[in-house]
């Protein structure tokens, strides 16, 4: 027996074990399924409306019954006695009427209206009791009707008397015991009202008492149902609306990239939770991509500057290999030329045409030396090694000098100078700038039709010194002025006309290293003008150093022209 308690104990608490377990089952997945939530709530809302709707009727039928009273029973009471009232007056109406008829024939009428009258108000008065009443009306009425019919008698013997033509009796009739039972039938009939009225108002204050009642209650449901409502829209706001929007806008930031945030929601067990850690894997898998796409992109990026610069790079030799055999082609033709013709009429050559022509050969010379010293400076100036040394000079030498060596060479349509009243000496580098002023006549003869002269001119203006170069050329366009001067870069609208881009870029170094400015002007078709502004006295800090650096090498500072000592002489004309 024992061990059957035991046994029976045992199977009680394992039961009690699997219950437990079965709720937190059901507790677990009430938990981890949104749907679940969501049709409970509807549920709950449902019911809360049929709760509403059962609750609502049982009080609209109550109202309804206690109008019903109202309406059928005392409302019909008040209608009733109110016609009993009106037929009782108009049967006293009727009596004075018959007693006051002169001739028989009028006599007789009113005392049939007077009858009629009498079953009229019988009438009445049986209508009034089909209503039903309590005992209180019903002893009212009792008391009513005896009088009533003691008046009905009274009434009666009167119409006899006035037939029997005794209209004294009748008459005194008329003002004794009918007058004495009318005012007895009448208060009697006045109490039956009042207690009516009274009861019927009592009736009504409980009809409005009772739809009150019901307004108040149907309203507290109305406004239960609505924090109900308000209550389930928070929580599906909440609990569904708001995390999905906030993932929404989530996975919206990270379809543009954006992946700079944290996944909420991530700790919830139902579908939104789910949602969000599928949501988190996109972000790191996003992440991951987007740093191979830069990793990728940046190595694209390092091949494709490779790649221009190799392309750069090969332009720039075409270019310069172009260029420089156009460049060395010309005066080379021109040398053997003039060499040719010097054989060929050794024997009767004059010392004249030898000179010219030897001058010719030396000028061809010397444009293959200063091209040679363009591209070593332009070199120089890639290194960074291309440096002014800042001495006094004679610019108006350099610049009558530039201009007979064109004169001599015959370029195009000629070089007019007008060089006007400038210092003799400057502070400057003579054989830089001497490569800055024959670049821009050479510049400007290349890019002009033949036919057409160039214009050298120079003047003084408050401390600097202007040199200007004026073609009629092809011109710049507009929006291209800006970029000339860089480094390779040559206008669109030179055509076949060759050249390496390095000019104008040498040419700004050179004058900027001289604390100076250049000044492009230009109308496409029609012609440029490129003017070099320069400090008189020129840079003082870099006067300051070369001077140190020429005391140190031993070397000269003072008044120099062009073509003083040293192999710099080569770049000048002699």
């Amino acid at each position: 027996m024992r061990n059957a308690g035991l046994d029976r104990r045992s199977d009680l608490q394992f039961d009690g074990r699997m219950d437990e377990m079965q709720a937190r089952q059901v507790f677990a997945w009430f938990r981890s399924s949104l749907p679940v939530r969501l049709a409970l709530a509807v549920a709950i809302f449902i019911g809360a409306i049929v709760a509403v709707h059962f609750f609502s009727l049982d009080r609209l039928v109550h109202v309804d019954q206690v109008s019903s009273e109202v309406r059928n029973r005392w409302l019909d009471s008040i209608r009733l006695l109110g016609d009993v009232n009106d037929h009782v007056s108009d049967l006293r109406v009727a009596e004075a009427e018959v007693l006051l008829s002169r001739d028989a024939d009028a006599r007789e009428r009113h005392s049939t209206e007077l009858i009629n009258l009498t079953s009229v108000a019988s009438r009445a008065m049986d209508r009034y009791q089909e209503v039903p009443h309590d005992a209180e009306e019903t002893l009212a009425f009792s008391r009513f009707a005896q009088r009533w019919t003691e008046h009905v008698e009274d009434a009666q013997r009167l119409t006899s008397l006035l037939r029997s033509g005794d209209n004294e009796a009748a008459a005194s009739v008329f003002d004794g015991p009918a007058r004495a039972s009318f005012q007895s039938a009448d208060a009697e009939l006045r109490r039956l009202i009042g207690l009516t009225e009274g009861k019927a108002e009592a009736a009504r204050n409980k009809a409005a008492d009772a739809i009150d009642a019901a307004q108040r209650w149907i309203s507290d449901l109305i406004f239960g149902i609505l924090v109900l409502f308000v209550g389930i829209v928070a929580y599906l706001w909440w609990a569904v609306s708001r995390p999905i929007l906030r993932l929404s806008g989530l996975m919206r930031r990270l379809a543009r990239h954006d992946t700079d945030f944290s996944v909420p929601f991530q700790s919830w067990r139902d579908e939104v939770g789910h949602l969000a850690r599928a949501l988190g894997v996109f972000r790191r898998n996003t992440i991951e991509l987007l740093e191979s796409r830069k990793r990728l992109s940046s190595q694209a990026e390092i091949l494709a500057r490779s790649l221009d610069k190799e392309r750069a790079l090969a332009t720039e030799q075409r270019n310069f290999i172009s260029t420089i055999s156009h460049e060395f082609r010309t005066p080379l033709m021109a040398i053997d030329g003039h060499a040719q013709r010097l054989i060929t009429t050794r024997e009767r050559a004059k010392p004249p045409d030898i000179l010219d022509r030897a001058e010719k050969i030396r000028a061809a010379v010397f444009r293959m030396t200063s091209l040679v010293a363009s591209l070593m400076d332009a070199i120089e100036l890639a290194r960074g090694n291309l440096q002014a040394r800042i001495r006094p000079f004679d610019l108006k030498y350099m610049l009558d000098s530039l201009a007979r060596y064109y004169a001599e060479i015959g370029v195009g349509g000629g070089l007019e100078a007008r060089i006007g009243d400038i210092p003799g000496e400057v502070k400057g580098d003579p054989e830089l700038l001497y490569q800055v002023f024959s670049n821009l006549v050479s510049n400007a003869f290349k890019y002009s039709p033949d036919g057409k002269a160039v214009t050298l001119s120079a003047a003084r203006h408050d401390g600097l010194v202007e040199i200007a170069v004026e073609d009629r050329g092809v011109g710049i366009p507009r929006d291209e002025i800006g970029r000339v001067r860089e480094r390779y870069y040559r206008a669109s609208n030179v055509g076949s006309i060759p050249g390496t881009g390095l000019g104008l870029h040498l040419v700004d170094e050179i004058v900027r290293q001289h604390g100076g400015r250049v000044e492009i002007e230009s109308e496409e078709g029609k012609g440029t003008r490129v003017a070099v502004l320069l400090p008189l006295d020129g840079p003082a800090e870099l006067a300051e150093r070369d001077v140190a650096q020429d005391l140190m090498r031993g070397g000269r500072s003072g008044d120099c022209k062009p073509g003083d000592g040293g192999t710099d002489g080569a770049r000048l004309p002699g």
